[in-house]
């Protein structure tokens, strides 16, 4: 009789470890990164009497859960390059914005406007009128090269501050890692059940590698690594190589701006890892700060300095709209009462094209004085428009790429090719949502809790229960039968 009780508590207490699992499972089913768990059972060790083998029950082995690393790998891997591509789309899109040439008065319509009122100063280059209009709309285009530059300074600005924040996440994220590593081998020492913490690790990995692509393993001491692609080993088992971010000075940075972030590891300062990160949205916002923003803002540069140099060059050959002295020796005056007489820049003279479109501006000259505004070649002229006449035509002249390009083309051709790559990241960032999507669809249908067959389980389980206690009460009577008979 004992050995049928013994046989029914044991199917009591699969039964019940059954429904406890079960009922876990359930209570999870919306938890993120929850994999469901199931009871391994196996029979008991037989007895040998008399030549007969008698089962003795059931024992509970382990409490496993669902998992298939590859999966989770898989799945990672797409989390990584979903998130590359929503952020470096996301990020385009913004800076798409900044060349309003559609649905506002952009640039090269300002440009037009420019090179279109030195051409109605050249049909009447004694009218004050226009010669305002012309250093108005100069002023205009310094607005507009400016506006565009500091915007683009700003997203890279705005960039680096998410670097900085992504960065911190990233430290919280591994010191997490760590600090499970410590519970999952101190439960696992004690034959303990680290199912669920084993699915908080594996959410914290998911977590991570939207930052970077990630590479896990268990080493020959059984210590779980994680190890960033391009970089190397950030968390082994206790221990985190934490990343940190450093402030470097123009000549440092690289995208050629100062006070830039670069991602560095804490422990060895000296090495920049910036550049080294693969996939991720950490990876995303250091390719389009160092090499879409600073194309834009190397492309901007160049325009605007090539613009004031064509301009100035032609400008500084005529000269002033007003009466000059002929000297002595029958030449003009370089120099009246009121300044030069010719040599006049219409922008400030450009030094370099580095960071040009920041620091574009108006001579002194032409802001102080509007018959600095040079039309004629010959002094004391008032009708020559040649001046006038040779700036207008700067519109359409090849002074760029080595006179293979107008200025209008080389900025139609930078707006062009920045809605060709903000198109193409849209494109991306679709088709990394499906394969996200799809690797999501393949894990849940192997990890995820389905209600409809854990409610199965349930009353499977349940009358297992129900069984196995029937089956202890059949020998309680017959312990009690026995018992009456010696009565």
């Amino acid at each position: 009789m004992a050995d049928l009780l013994s046989v029914g508590k044991s199917g009591l207490f699969a039964s019940k470890k059954s429904l406890e699992v079960t009922g876990h499972n359930l209570a999870n089913v919306n938890t993120e990164g929850f994999s469901r768990q199931k009871v391994v059972q196996s029979t008991s060790i037989p007895n040998t009497n008399g030549g007969l083998i008698t089962g003795t029950g059931v024992r509970v082995n382990e409490i496993t859960r669902v998992n298939d690393p590859f999966l989770d790998k898989r799945f990672n891997l797409a989390s990584s390059g979903s998130q590359y591509y929503e952020t470096r789309s996301d990020h385009l899109n913004q800076i798409e914005s900044i060349f309003n040439e559609i649905d506002n008065e952009g640039l090269n319509q300002i440009m037009n406007r420019f090179f279109n009122s030195f051409r109605e100063l050249a049909n009447q280059p004694e009218n004050e009128t226009i010669r305002s209009v012309v250093r108005d709309n100069a002023s205009m285009v310094v607005k507009d090269f400016k506006r565009i530059r500091e915007t683009l300074d700003l997203q890279a600005n705005s960039i680096d501050k998410k670097i900085s924040t992504s960065v911190n996440e990233v430290n919280q994220i591994l010191h997490h890692v760590a600090d499970l590593n410590e519970k999952i081998q101190s439960v696992e020492s004690n034959h303990g059940e680290s199912g669920d913490l084993r699915d908080q690790r594996d959410l914290a990995l998911k977590n991570l590698s939207e930052y970077f692509k990630i590479h896990t393993y268990e080493d020959e001491k059984k210590r779980f690594v994680i190890s960033a692609q391009g970089i190397g080993t950030l968390v082994s088992g206790l221990s985190v190589q934490e990343l940190a971010v450093a402030s470097m000075n123009k000549n440092q940075s690289s995208n050629n701006m100062s006070g830039s972030a670069e991602v560095i590891l804490r422990d060895r300062p000296a090495q920049r890892i910036s550049e080294s990160f693969q996939s991720g949205k950490l990876s995303s916002l250091i390719k389009v700060r160092n090499t879409d923003l600073r194309k834009l803002q190397d492309d901007v540069d160049n325009i605007a300095f090539q613009f004031a140099q064509a301009v100035n060059g032609i400008h500084r050959q005529g000269y002033v709209n007003r009466n000059i002295e002929i000297g002595a020796d029958g030449k003009p005056l370089p120099v009246d009462k009121r300044g030069p007489t010719t040599g006049i820049n219409f922008f400030a003279d450009p030094i370099s094209s580095d960071g040009f479109a920041n620091s574009i501006d108006l001579s002194d000259e032409v802001k102080a004085d509007l018959t600095n505004v040079t039309t004629g070649l010959a002094p004391n002229s008032p009708g020559d428009n040649r001046v006038a006449i040779a700036i207008s035509k700067l519109q359409h002249e090849k002074i760029l790429g080595d006179g293979t390009t107008t200025l209008e083309e080389k900025f139609l051709q930078t707006i062009g090719n920045i809605g060709l790559e903000t198109g193409k990241a849209r494109l991306d960032a679709e088709q990394s949502r499906g394969i996200l999507a799809q690797a999501k669809t393949m894990r849940e249908r192997l990890v995820g809790v389905s209600i409809d067959e854990e409610t199965a389980n349930m009353v499977r389980y349940q009358h297992a229960y129900e069984a196995s206690a029937k089956v202890m009460a059949a020998a309680d009577d017959m312990f009690k039968t026995i018992i009456s008979l010696k009565r």
